[in-house]
C-alpha cells in the first residue's frame, strides 16, 4: 500500500499539516482545526510582538509560541535569550491550558530564566522582567496546586509604559535606585525612579493550641519610631533565596523559632508606585524555641508572644502599623474563614 506524500518546503524538510485544535493538539486529518503558523513565517520583531499577542488574548497560546518560536529561530544571536524565553513561555501557558501541571512548571522555570538573562531595557518594548516574574508566579502556583484563573493566561508581552533607557543613581547591598527614561501609551516621554530590592519573606509564627503570635519589635530609622511586625526580611546576597528557604531564615534568625510547617498564604507588593520589590507571606507552625541568629543592624530587636485579642489591640492602638503586617492577617483571615465554611 502506498503512502501520501508529505508536503516539504523549499529545502524539503517536511511540513506540519495535521489540524490542531486551539491548544496546539492534533486533530484527525480532514478535521477543522484552528488556522495553522506557517512554518515559513518571518515578520519583522514588532510584528510577531503584536501577532503573538493576539494569539494569547484569544487563548490560543500554542500558536503563539509557534509565531515566536519562528523569531527565535530567524532572529540575530544577541536576541536569542529574548525570543527562547518568550517562546518557552508561551508553552508553558500551552501546558496550564491543557491540565499538564508538571510540564507547565517546568517550561515556566525555564522561560523565566532565559527572560532573566536579557539586558535592559529590552527590545521592542518587551517587559521581560515583569514576564519573567509572572513565569516564575505561575510556576510557584503550579507546584503548590492552587487553581490557575484563566485570565492570568493572556500576559502582555510588552510594557504599557516603555523603558528606553536606564541609568544607575545608587546602588549597596540590600537595594538600588535606578532612574528609567521612558515612553507613555500617548507618545509622551518621562522619568521614573526605582527602587530595585529582593524579594521578602513575611513569617507569621502562630501557635493555634494557645491561638497566639510572634511578633518582634525594632527601631525603624526613617521612622524614627519603634514598632512591633512580623518577622520579615530579604537576603542581603544580589540574587533571591528561594522564599520558603528565606522564610525559615528569617524566622529564626529574628526570633530563634523553628518551624516544622511553613505553609504560603499570598504575595505582596510593597510600594508598587516606587519600588519593584515584591514578597511572600507564610504561615509558620509546629513551632519550637531556640536562640536567635540576629544580624548586626539587628541588635536592638526583640520579640514576644501576643495573644490574637493582644494583637487586635495593638492594632487598634497604631502599635502595629507595618502595612506588609496588616495585610499579611488578611491572609490568615481568608485561610481561616476558608477553613470554617
Amino acid at each position: 500500500m502506498g503512502t501520501a506524500a508529505r508536503d516539504r518546503d523549499d529545502s524539503g524538510r517536511p511540513r506540519s499539516t495535521r489540524p490542531r485544535d486551539p491548544l496546539g493538539r492534533p486533530l484527525p486529518y480532514g478535521s477543522e482545526g484552528v488556522a495553522r503558523i506557517p512554518d515559513d513565517l518571518h515578520l519583522p520583531p514588532e510584528e510577531t510582538l503584536v501577532y503573538a499577542q493576539d494569539l494569547l488574548d484569544r487563548g490560543q497560546a500554542f500558536s503563539a509560541h509557534e509565531v515566536l518560536e519562528a523569531a527565535w529561530k530567524n532572529g540575530p544571536e544577541h536576541e536569542r535569550a529574548l525570543w527562547q524565553g518568550l517562546a518557552q513561555l508561551a508553552v508553558g501557558l500551552t501546558h496550564v491550558q491543557r491540565g499538564n501541571r508538571p510540564g507547565a512548571a517546568a517550561l515556566l522555570r525555564r522561560a523565566s530564566g532565559r527572560l532573566a538573562l536579557v539586558d535592559q531595557p529590552a527590545p521592542y518594548g518587551v517587559d521581560a522582567v515583569r514576564l519573567a516574574d509572572v513565569a516564575a508566579t505561575l510556576a510557584d502556583d503550579i507546584e503548590n496546586a492552587e487553581d490557575i484563573a484563566p485570565t492570568r493566561l493572556h500576559t502582555r508581552l510588552t510594557a504599557a509604559i516603555r523603558q528606553t533607557a536606564t541609568r544607575e543613581v545608587y546602588r549597596n547591598n540590600w537595594l538600588t535606585l535606578r532612574e528609567d527614561e521612558i515612553v507613555r501609551p500617548d507618545g509622551s516621554t518621562g522619568i521614573y525612579a526605582v527602587v530595585d530590592k529582593s524579594t521578602y519573606a513575611l513569617v507569621i509564627p502562630y501557635d493555634p493550641d494557645q491561638d497566639r503570635f510572634h511578633l518582634v519589635e525594632q527601631f525603624r530609622y526613617p521612622l524614627g519610631l519603634r514598632r512591633w511586625e512580623f518577622p520579615q526580611g530579604t537576603a542581603p546576597e544580589p540574587v533571591d533565596l528561594d522564599p520558603i528557604a528565606l522564610a525559615h531564615r528569617e524566622l529564626r534568625e529574628e526570633t530563634g523559632l523553628r518551624a516544622e510547617r511553613m505553609e504560603r498564604l499570598g504575595q505582596l507588593d510593597v510600594a508598587a508606585g516606587m519600588s519593584s520589590q515584591r514578597g511572600w507571606v507564610f504561615l509558620a507552625t509546629g513551632l519550637t524555641e531556640g536562640e536567635h541568629e540576629r544580624e548586626h543592624e539587628e541588635q536592638d530587636m526583640h520579640s514576644a508572644w501576643f495573644s490574637r485579642a493582644e494583637v487586635e489591640r495593638l492594632i487598634r492602638d497604631g502599635e502595629i502599623t507595618d502595612a506588609q503586617s496588616l495585610a499579611a492577617l488578611t491572609f490568615l483571615l481568608l485561610r481561616e474563614s476558608g477553613i470554617q465554611r
